[in-house]
């Protein structure tokens, strides 16, 4: 973290590459793709200037949870990766409501996604879910538990677009609960109450591409034809 006002010497540092933790992977639930009624910017500088909570967030709880999450990504420890995740999420939102006004990012669809989650960690922790400034979700969990954490999703959440780019359902049989988990934990949304569900994991990052081999422009500024 930095120490100017305007946050300009606060920067991500890496550490550790994609290639370190290959089974965890991620599904992110795309429950709204329309602006935002606060802009994260806009909600930041309200809760600066606002909320009590985040100063107790940022002098106690986000140094220790940065410590221990260093340690958890580097032993791969995935309950520990998981449990800061989630805390770490549940507090973000909890300053959004202790701002004046407060601030509302997650919706009925979000917070039925995190019932849905902690059900699924009853008896141990298999998933984590966490939130930016928004409704939309990201789901962590390792490589073996992401067919059965669709399945569940695609139960409450039927009719969501999702392009099994990574084979995740190739050749998979299982119920769409399992046996163990409470189906009144939520209501059946909708169809299309969640958008897109997208499954990805660790990647290298932006690159800089060459625009006249890889763009979709020509040089004069026109669509390639591709075909």
């Amino acid at each position: 973290m930095g120490l100017k006002v305007d946050g300009s010497d606060s920067k991500a540092v890496q550490i550790a590459d994609e290639h370190h933790w290959p089974d965890l992977q991620a599904l992110i639930c795309v429950v709204s793709d329309e602006k935002k009624g606060t802009p994260s910017t806009d909600g930041m500088q309200l809760t600066v200037k606002t909320s009590e909570l985040l100063q107790h967030r940022i002098k106690e709880t986000v140094p220790l949870h940065m410590k221990e999450m260093i340690k958890a990504v580097h032993t791969k420890d995935f309950p520990l990766f998981a449990e800061l995740t989630m805390k770490d999420s549940n507090q973000f939102h909890a300053v959004c409501l202790d701002t004046y006004p407060p601030i509302f990012y997650l919706n009925d669809i979000s917070r039925a996604i995190i019932r849905i989650i902690t059900e699924y960690n009853m008896n141990g922790i298999k998933a984590a879910y966490t939130f930016d400034a928004g409704p939309n979700a990201v789901i962590y969990a390792p490589q073996e538990n992401m067919a059965e954490i669709y399945a569940i999703l695609n139960h409450f959440f039927p009719g969501a677009s999702f392009d099994d780019t990574m084979g995740l359902l190739k050749g998979q049989q299982f119920t769409p609960l399992p046996q163990s988990f409470d189906p009144k934990v939520s209501p059946v949304f909708a169809q299309g109450s969640v958008k897109q569900i997208l499954h990805t994991k660790a990647h290298d990052g932006p690159r800089i591409v060459d625009t006249t081999q890889h763009g979709l422009l020509n040089p004069e500024g026109f669509p390639k034809r591709l075909a």
